[in-house]
């Protein structure tokens, strides 16, 4: 009876394999959405809190001007959200089938873009967008955005390690 019971528990690995790794994938993009969903509303409360506009985040001279240090708080923090909302964006290109992908690394690069315009001095959305041009194989924007990531006021540290990769390959 005990090599039966050890029998059926074999053979019942080898064909749940294949549905345990779709049923991680579904959990995995479930994740993805919901996290998504939650930077969104945060977005959207933190905008409220501080008083930020609701459309296209920037970080102009005349916003600055009128902006307090509470507003330039939100704005940071709305930063740090499209960042994140960027990066789950491109998790879902990554693990994504067909139009999926370039539709998703279109919306990570919208975040990073607007993520950028917010904290211009900010080299991370810079980074993550050199990740997204090493994705299609475009060299030039990658060594671009790398360098441009490693320029501005406050740097992104991990890009010179990537950029002496970049110019590796």
């Amino acid at each position: 009876m005990a090599s039966t019971g050890s029998n059926s528990s074999q053979s019942l690995k080898g064909p749940t394999r294949p549905d345990h790794i779709t049923k991680i994938r579904l959990q995995f993009k479930t994740f993805l959405s919901e996290a998504t969903g939650f930077y969104h509303d945060l977005i959207v409360k933190i905008r409220a809190k501080y008083g930020l506009p609701l459309g296209y985040l920037s970080e102009d001279s005349e916003n600055r001007i009128v902006m307090d240090k509470d507003g330039q708080k939100g704005l940071i923090s709305c930063h740090r959200c499209l960042i994140y909302l960027g990066d789950l964006a491109r998790y879902k290109g990554l693990y994504g089938e067909g139009d999926s992908k370039t539709r998703e690394y279109a919306a990570a690069s919208s975040y990073y873009l607007q993520a950028a315009s917010c904290s211009p001095s900010s080299g991370n959305p810079h980074h993550q967008l050199a990740i997204l041009a090493s994705y299609s194989g475009d060299e030039v924007v990658t060594v671009y955005q790398y360098f441009r990531s490693m320029t501005v006021d406050n740097p992104f540290s991990p890009a010179r390690d990537n950029l002496i990769v970049a110019f590796e390959k």
